[in-house]
């Protein structure tokens, strides 16, 4: 399996939420597969790479979610709606990855435009988790309570 490329344009934003003291996500991967996820509730078209890194691409065995081989797969049989993607070959292996590399692309330019007008960005990525439930899920209250 080919290594995980993503777009160029979106290194200050992977950087500020994997490294430091207020990383969001410990590793890169993480983050990517949270990007993906989002890319793929937001209902958005699936958006190509720009200019990649090859150099700062990820070998698929650093993805040790034990879902990750089962996330790949379902992104390959909802975008393309035929099973045929779970058939072993290269050419289907690359045309999963790069629906991944695709979503992901999506999901970091979301968290680009919600941290953009977060005044943190823990605040932000949570205020789009609680959006993507259904029914909505109100912040606790202390209304009531004291």
């Amino acid at each position: 399996m080919r290594r995980i490329l993503r777009d160029v344009r979106h290194e200050e934003l992977i950087k500020s939420l994997t490294t430091g003291d207020a990383a969001i996500f410990g590793e890169i991967w993480r983050l990517m597969l949270f990007a993906a996820a989002l890319g793929i509730k937001s209902g958005r078209k699936r958006a190509p790479l720009g200019k990649s890194d090859s150099g700062k691409a990820i070998p698929d065995n650093y993805f040790s979610a034990p879902c990750w081989p089962g996330f790949l797969y379902l992104i390959g049989v909802a975008d393309s709606e035929d099973s045929g993607c779970l058939k072993g070959t290269d050419e289907n292996s690359d045309a999963l990855i790069t629906a991944f590399e695709e979503y992901a692309n999506i999901g970091l330019e979301i968290l680009h435009e919600r941290i953009g007008i977060s005044s943190a960005p823990l605040d932000g990525i949570l205020s789009l988790m609680l959006e993507s439930v259904t029914p909505p899920i109100e912040p606790p209250t202390l209304d009531g309570l004291i």
